[in-house]
């Protein structure tokens, strides 16, 4: 039979607003609802019954009469009295007293409840409490059919409509205690699979009921968490789009890019670090181009998901053969903050590396910068530090920008074919001059450059007039074309002058 809890939670579905508990416990059980229309007849009433006093009854509750019909409740171990009356209905300190001594609740029932109707539902749900179930199973359907915005307000609703909580579960893990239905698996987006998982009613028949919801909430589950997964996914590889745009382009392709990162949430204007991630042989290991593509998505989610864990803004990106992973903070990171960054960076390639162990990565991140312009720098910082771990031969092991010492990485980047042509074509228009002038036209940038554009600076170390200086600088910035302004092509001056010089050292 009910509980008088679930006796009253039927009564306020019913008719909501019109029940209220003025005294006494819920817990006991109900054996019976009677209906009584004098004092006397409450003598008759079975024990742990629900009494119910006619209205005639119901208008003594301020009156002594209704202390000894109390009295005479408490004596049969009645579960509760219910009585009809307004709001504002009074009853009396002494009869309020003994009920709550005896445990005899008191519910009272608004003048607008039709008392015929309200017990007949009594009595029907109360002897049969599969119908209970089946009038909870109607609303959860009528309810996943109206619709649900995600998964946590489906479960919410139907938990309540249920009258026992409904989770989702791990996959693997066990149900909390044996009175536990468990349905089938449902997907939970990238991190797996898990299970929905809610309180046995305890019969036979409303146990087979509920297993047969939960079939329903789970193809609402189902179909909720996969909108999200795509709408995620979409608006992931909308960001990575952006962000291969913005780590490829030139200063003015950027400051075209930079709106449409700004709607995306990309937060550029903001610190980062890049993290850049080459899958040497994905072709070899998918076998084609299309499983591959399928492969390199798949690991920018697994990237993203694993990257997560530690604060900040992440979004990643992925071109053929590489990843890009940003992260953004609104303040440069502290010493404690990178520390904890390499550490998650290493737990990202553990992560790739268990998804597709044959799979042959490198990678590199570079140091924090700021803006659109620090973008840009800390991607190319990235390029050089996998050119490091290329060099040392350390797949699946990150290597960090501050940490490769300059020398041996330009020495590292230099000795790359192409980047020996880019410098060629970058250096070509000094060939027509004399070897000693082209060299002292090199050094001079190499120390401006090394000086953060400084040229009094550079005038003291180079031993020469601060105009001779400015001259120099500006004579082979207008012979190499370039912009002194544009972030990328002062770095890769900078870089080229340097790495120039250390090969003209070694040979």
């Amino acid at each position: 039979m009910n509980t008088l809890q679930e006796v009253v939670d039927q009564l306020r579905d019913r008719h909501p607003g019109e029940i209220e508990v003025l005294v006494g416990p819920l817990h006991r059980r109900v054996g019976e609802i009677r209906i009584v229309e004098s004092v006397e007849q409450v003598d008759e009433a079975p024990s742990d019954a629900v009494v119910v006093l006619e209205r005639g009854l119901s208008a003594l509750a301020s009156d002594y009469r209704f202390d000894v019909l109390v009295r005479r409740a408490a004596a049969r171990s009645a579960a509760a009295l219910l009585l009809i009356g307004p709001a504002d209905l009074r009853v009396s300190m002494t009869a309020m007293a003994l009920a709550r001594r005896a445990e005899v609740a008191i519910v009272r029932l608004g003048p607008a409840v039709e008392l015929a109707e309200a017990v007949g539902s009594l009595v029907r749900r109360a002897s049969d409490r599969l119908a209970v179930t089946v009038d909870r199973v109607r609303a959860v359907c009528a309810a996943v059919d109206a619709g649900f915005a995600d998964v946590e307000g489906l479960l919410e609703s139907v938990g309540l409509l249920l009258g026992r909580p409904v989770l989702l579960i791990d996959e693997s893990s066990e149900p909390p205690h044996p009175d536990v239905a468990v349905g089938l698996s449902v997907p939970a987006g990238p991190e797996g699979a898990a299970r929905l998982a809610t309180e046995r009613p305890g019969d036979d028949e409303a146990d087979a009921l509920l297993e047969m919801v939960l079939w329903r909430v789970a193809a609402e589950v189902t179909r909720l968490t996969a909108a999200r997964v795509r709408a995620q996914q979409t608006t992931r590889r909308s960001t990575g789009e952006v962000l291969i745009q913005l780590v490829d382009a030139d200063r003015a392709t950027r400051a075209a890019v930079a709106p449409s990162a700004r709607r995306l949430g990309v937060p550029i204007d903001d610190w980062h670090v890049l993290t850049r991630i080459e899958l040497d042989n994905l072709l070899e290991v998918a076998g084609d181009d299309v499983t591959a593509y399928e492969i390199r998505d798949r690991l920018a989610d697994l990237a993203l998901l694993a990257a997560r864990s530690l604060a900040g803004s992440w979004h990643v990106g992925h071109d053929p053969g590489v990843l890009l992973l940003l992260w953004t903070g609104e303040v440069p990171p502290s010493d404690d903050d990178r520390s904890r960054f390499r550490r998650q960076i290493d737990f990202v390639l553990a992560t790739l590396g268990r998804h597709v162990p044959r799979l042959r990565m490198y990678c590199g991140s570079g140091t924090p910068r700021p803006g659109v312009a620090g973008l840009a720098s800390t991607a190319t910082e990235a390029r050089l530090a996998v050119s490091s771990a290329r060099f040392r031969r350390r797949p699946g092991t990150p290597v960090f920008y501050d940490a490769v010492g300059m020398r041996a990485t330009l020495l590292e980047w230099y000795g790359s074919p192409t980047v020996q042509q880019s410098m060629d074509r970058l250096f070509a228009p000094l060939a027509d001059l004399p070897p000693g002038k082209r060299q002292a036209l090199i050094d001079t940038l190499a120390t401006y450059l090394d000086l953060q554009g400084s040229a009094a600076r550079a005038a003291e170390v180079l031993h020469l007039h601060r105009n001779a200086v400015r001259y120099r600088v500006q004579r082979g910035l207008t012979l190499l074309g370039i912009d002194e302004q544009d972030v990328d092509q002062r770095l890769f001056l900078h870089l080229a002058c340097r790495a120039q010089r250390l090969g003209d050292e070694i040979s």
